[in-house]
């Protein structure tokens, strides 16, 4: 979506209306149900935690999606479960078993052939593109927010975890567009615009509130890896919707990154 309709939107002005709509959404929620919010207390540094690195998460996710292709970007993106595992055990202790850490190789050398190439599975292929690095980089990002979610909604509750976290993300990431990107905020609420970057976070906010709940269940690398899956149906829109090129060897990468995530769900 943020490639075929959302191109002109700046990066930080697709954030902030992101968590904007998510943030109101679990608004509502709480409006019309019958669940009991729970204050932040000792979870507020990871709610703070969690605005600086959905920023610069989502900045970089939208500009690599926006401008770049995204039967890479997906699953480069998919390599950001390798980055959870040191955080996660940091925070609550738990780590991958053998067969997890195949997952993770597999994971990585499914990446790596995907954004490298005809040059092969290297690093140098890898950052010799700018929407592989811009996504790696989300990748990284959000190894540690996965974590840190996980252990915000251990303490608060998902729900109450995601409204403070969203909530306190819209309103910074407002502020900057306001005096980064005025233009691009002001435009961004044309009919257009507006029915781009609010479908975007209604998309967001629904896989978010579907991922921080398994979060609660599940070691953090193993839900982000099932997540990240998504990285196969992003090759095979790439080359449906926007004609991208060598879609087949792509598509064949990211089902090895897949079968990575695939060990991680069954080493839990």
């Amino acid at each position: 979506m943020v490639k075929g309709r959302g191109r002109e939107i700046p990066p930080l002005v697709i954030v902030a209306w992101t968590q904007s709509v998510a943030a109101s959404a679990w608004l509502v929620f709480f409006a019309v149900s019958a669940a009991s919010f729970t204050r932040p207390g000792r979870a507020w540094p990871a709610v703070v935690a969690s605005t600086v690195l959905v920023i610069g998460m989502g900045s970089l996710l939208a500009r690599a999606s926006a401008r770049g292709d995204i039967s890479i970007v997906g699953p480069v993106f998919a390599l950001s479960p390798v980055f959870t595992v040191v955080p996660d055990f940091l925070l609550s202790g738990t780590a991958p078993s053998l067969l997890g850490w195949l997952g993770l190789a597999l994971a990585v050398a499914g990446t790596f052939s995907l954004a490298g190439g005809s040059a092969g599975a290297t690093l140098r292929a890898v950052f010799a593109r700018r929407d592989a690095v811009d996504a790696l980089g989300a990748a990284v990002l959000l190894g540690f927010l996965a974590a840190v979610d996980r252990w915000g909604a251990l303490v608060m509750g998902p729900a109450s975890y995601l409204l403070c976290s969203h909530g306190l993300t819209a309103v910074v990431t407002m502020g900057l567009a306001a005096v980064l990107v005025p233009h691009g905020l002001g435009a961004s609420v044309r009919p257009a615009q507006l029915t781009t970057v609010v479908a975007h976070g209604l998309l967001g906010v629904t896989g978010t509130a579907m991922q921080t709940s398994a979060l609660t269940i599940a070691p953090a690398a193993y839900v982000n890896a099932i997540r990240r899956m998504s990285g196969l149906f992003a090759v095979v829109l790439g080359g449906a919707l926007f004609r991208e090129t060598d879609v087949g060897r792509r598509l064949l990468a990211a089902v090895l990154a897949c079968a990575g995530a695939a060990c991680l769900l069954l080493a839990r």
